[in-house]
């Protein structure tokens, strides 16, 4: 799921409250405890289209180090014209690829039009069911601060479930955002060697943008 939840939730925080916190893995919101593969690095990018009319291209580049990811998300957006760009550094204490229950760390800012806008940090948390490889269950829990807003907490759960090897279904809750709660359901078709397209659809509560479709592409090389 996301890697990069940070630039995420900050992209979305932009035109939703103008309308990934970064807390997700590419489009989608709640992240997950895996990194890119140590010396490997990932692109994930995403376009969104909301019911306001506005439309959004965010782009998101990283690179692991051992246990450690490190990126940097950019994201834009018109009507009104505005750019995000989102540092975040993902330290992976327990690889859920190798234990039921995985576990990382994730600290990351964002600012937009040269002035911070936000900060965050999460634990994010993977758990696989023993012998049920098809579902997995990310969880994050930590804080999330904005200038007008200060701290909050930040708190998100996603299921993932596994229609084929190739193709999955994901939904995922994250609260507060903004001072409500947003919603997202996709799929994620997985092809070559992990590279996979999203199509998602998600659902906020902030009256002028409070529907979107996002289309995503995430390529490792």
């Amino acid at each position: 799921m996301s890697r990069c939840a940070t630039a995420v939730l900050a992209a979305a925080t932009v035109i939703l409250c103008s309308p990934r916190a970064w807390a997700g893995a590419g489009a989608y919101l709640v992240d997950d405890a895996s990194i890119t593969p140590a010396g490997h690095c990932q692109v994930q990018s995403w376009a969104q289209a909301f019911s306001g009319g506005q439309k959004a291209l965010n782009t998101l580049p990283a690179c692991s180090t051992g246990p450690v990811e490190w990126s940097l998300g950019a994201a834009g957006q018109n009507h009104p014209y505005q750019h995000q760009e989102s540092p975040a550094v993902k330290w992976m204490l327990r690889d859920p690829s190798a234990h039921p229950l995985g576990a990382a760390i994730n600290v990351g800012a964002t600012w937009s039009n040269g002035h911070v806008q936000s900060r965050n940090t999460y634990a994010a948390l993977t758990w696989t069911p023993p012998g049920q490889q098809q579902w997995s269950v990310n969880a994050d829990v930590g804080a999330f601060w904005s200038r007008d807003r200060k701290w909050q907490t930040l708190l998100g759960l996603g299921l993932k479930y596994k229609l084929t090897p190739h193709l999955a279904i994901v939904a995922e809750h994250i609260h507060p955002w903004v001072g409500a709660a947003t919603s997202q359901a996709g799929l994620r078709w997985t092809f070559r060697n992990n590279d996979s397209v999203d199509v998602i659809v998600g659902h906020g509560s902030v009256a002028a943008h409070d529907r979107w479709l996002t289309f995503g592409l995430n390529v490792g090389f």
